[in-house]
């Protein structure tokens, strides 16, 4: 559904800047659906605009510790759904963002563009330009400084927040002209919308500036979904494959990657059961480009509820390598998780969920031990025995497990799982082994040490 347009003028000067901005009008457009932002009135982004090139840096605020880094506000992709913090900027309390363009350009339009379910969709803030070179130009104006007063001419005000949650696109223009000014530096003093009480900093997908000079513009084309479905041989699961981002490792995937999840999948089911709890019949597989998102860069995949996400990155990288023990790996999450309540309040004896170390030490124990011991991922060697502790996660954490369940629980991974659910508590470890998960530690890494021939 799209969406009729409205326009304000603003016919804006400042006495303070060196050149004068035209005046402006601002085209708003949304849809409910996914357009790829394109409206009745206003464009899809760009991706070889003015911004593209642009140094983009926050001078005011905090951006959300969920929020993607700045790079996507110029990168010339879009959002694949419309609750994708890792591919939105967005701050936690509004602030500024400052773009300098690198030199001065006859600035055509600014654009915006957000994307939500709820009310992070609607936008609301000012947007300032410069060329730099007013009596008094402050050339970062932090919070509680006036950039009309410091050299910056205000160009527009920007409110979609009456529109419906969805897709949001504000283009700024001339009202009449071909350019709003000659400037190198645009300024967005960023608000939260002041129509919600909670969750109200903007999820901004694409920030466009154009050039009235520039060469022409490639819009931002809606990517084809590439998926494929699966059934698993006794018809009791199915899977989807997301390959959108990934078209070159479909075929790969579908043959040597889902083929062995779907062994395994209900393998885990059985090695990990939980009784009233029933995993997923449905898994979704995505192969998605995660490299640009905060600290994810080198994450080989993580998973959310009945969804795994591959970073395609690693997937090309380790297709013939440990690509699959990952997807294995996470899959057993989905297991681990499976029948939670909402906001992960744990069931059963009120006792808290166990921690990382725990759950992410199954993982990898079925991975390394059962899915592929034959490649000795989780092996302690002379070169790690010193710095391993029980609580190291991972691999690590792995090898203390295969310790406890050859010498004393074999049933360990069905009651750590059982834990998740029903409630942790290291007296647990006292329970099923007769010793403390400290004692088990120190007799563990003190048998490595001996049989490396090794000293404490």
């Amino acid at each position: 559904m799209k969406l009729s347009p409205l326009a304000i003028l603003l016919p804006l000067a400042s006495g303070l800047a060196a050149l004068q901005a035209a005046p402006a009008k601002v085209s708003i457009g949304s849809s409910s659906e996914d357009t790829a932002f394109e409206t009745k009135t206003t464009p899809p982004p760009a991706s070889n605009d003015a911004a593209t090139g642009a140094t983009f840096k926050v001078i005011a605020g905090t951006p959300d510790p969920n929020s993607a880094p700045l790079a996507a506000l110029n990168d010339g992709k879009i959002p694949r759904s419309d609750d994708e913090p890792s591919s939105n900027f967005f701050f936690s309390g509004g602030g500024r963002i400052l773009v300098d363009l690198g030199k001065a350009v006859d600035v055509a339009t600014i654009a915006s563009y957000s994307w939500h379910s709820g009310s992070r969709s609607g936008q609301f803030y000012q947007v300032y330009a410069a060329d730099g070179t007013a009596k008094d130009f402050v050339p970062e104006p932090g919070a509680g400084v006036d950039p009309e007063k410091s050299g910056w001419n205000l160009i527009a005000k920007v409110d979609t927040t009456a529109n419906k949650p969805g897709q949001h696109a504000a283009s700024i223009s001339p009202d009449s002209g071909k350019s709003l000014g000659n400037f190198r530096y645009v300024l967005f003093d960023i608000q939260k919308n002041p129509k919600e009480p909670r969750f109200n900093d903007t999820f901004f997908s694409e920030i466009d500036i154009t050039d009235a000079a520039g060469p022409e513009l490639v819009r931002v084309v809606k990517p084809k979904k590439i998926t494929q479905d699966f059934a698993s041989k006794d018809g009791k699961y199915t899977y989807t494959l997301d390959a959108t981002e990934a078209p070159d490792l479909q075929e790969w995937a579908a043959k040597n990657l889902i083929p062995v999840l779907d062994v395994w999948y209900p393998k885990i089911i059985d090695i990990i059961p939980v009784e009233g709890m029933k995993p997923s019949s449905h898994i979704t597989f995505t192969l998605k480009d995660i490299t640009s998102v905060s600290g994810m860069g080198g994450v080989p995949a993580y998973a959310s509820g009945n969804s795994v996400v591959f970073n395609t990155k690693f997937m090309r990288d380790q297709a013939g390598g440990e690509a699959i023990g990952a997807g294995i790996h996470e899959t057993v999450h989905v297991v681990q998780f499976a029948g939670e309540r909402a906001g992960g309040e744990p069931r059963g004896r009120g006792k808290s969920r166990p921690p990382t170390w725990v759950t992410e030490g199954v993982a990898d124990y079925i991975r390394w031990f059962l899915y592929e011991p034959e490649k000795h991922g989780a092996d302690i060697t002379a070169r790690n025995v010193k710095q391993s502790h029980y609580d190291a996660s991972y691999r690590v954490t792995a090898n203390f497990f295969d310790y406890v369940i050859k010498n004393y629980e074999k049933d360990l991974m069905r009651k750590l799982n059982l834990a998740t659910h029903d409630g942790y508590s290291e007296d647990l470890w006292k329970e099923w082994t007769g010793k403390t998960v400290q004692e088990l530690g120190a007799e563990w890494k003190k048998a490595n040490l001996d049989r490396l021939g090794l000293k404490e």
